[in-house]
């Protein structure tokens, strides 16, 4: 088969089209949302950074209020975050993935999904809810520890 220089310009502009196609599927449609969704990765990120330097009234501070309230005071969060939330506690590497899913019902939530390694290597997926505070920032309201069957590699 020969190849014309038609074929290239053809082949050329599917190409130019696909790209443009995935780096609109990748953008953010609401600047708002890209917004908050740097300001929940950053909460998120520098409450595992703190957990990871022993900084617990650091890490407690990232906490939604309403999570500050029940706990009461920091070591009662810390006691409670190294019983059930270990991984979270001793992450050694986490990563986002995709952006913060909105929650229809409550419009100041958003659910961020992070991927964490613990200290033995084994992974482990995490939802946080997130909750926006009346002065714009986002704490911590929650967060669920799922199964999963991926590793680092």
């Amino acid at each position: 088969m020969q190849w014309r220089a038609g074929d290239f310009a053809v082949i050329g502009l599917l190409a130019l089209l696909a790209t443009a196609t995935a780096l609109m599927q990748q953008a953010p449609r609401d600047p708002r949302l890209a917004q908050d969704d740097m300001a929940i990765r950053q909460t998120i990120g520098a409450q595992i950074e703190a957990f990871q330097a022993g900084r617990h009234a650091m890490a407690f501070s990232y906490a939604s209020p309403a999570l500050q309230d029940q706990f009461g005071t920091v070591d009662a969060f810390i006691t409670m975050v190294q019983a059930h939330y270990r991984p979270v506690y001793r992450a050694q590497n986490f990563t986002f993935t995709g952006a913060a899913k909105p929650i229809a019902a409550h419009r100041n939530m958003r659910i961020q999904l992070v991927f964490i390694t613990d200290e033995t290597g084994t992974g482990h997926r995490a939802r946080y809810f997130m909750q926006k505070q009346p002065d714009g920032s986002w704490k911590i309201a929650g967060c669920h520890l799922l199964s999963t069957p991926e590793i680092e590699i």
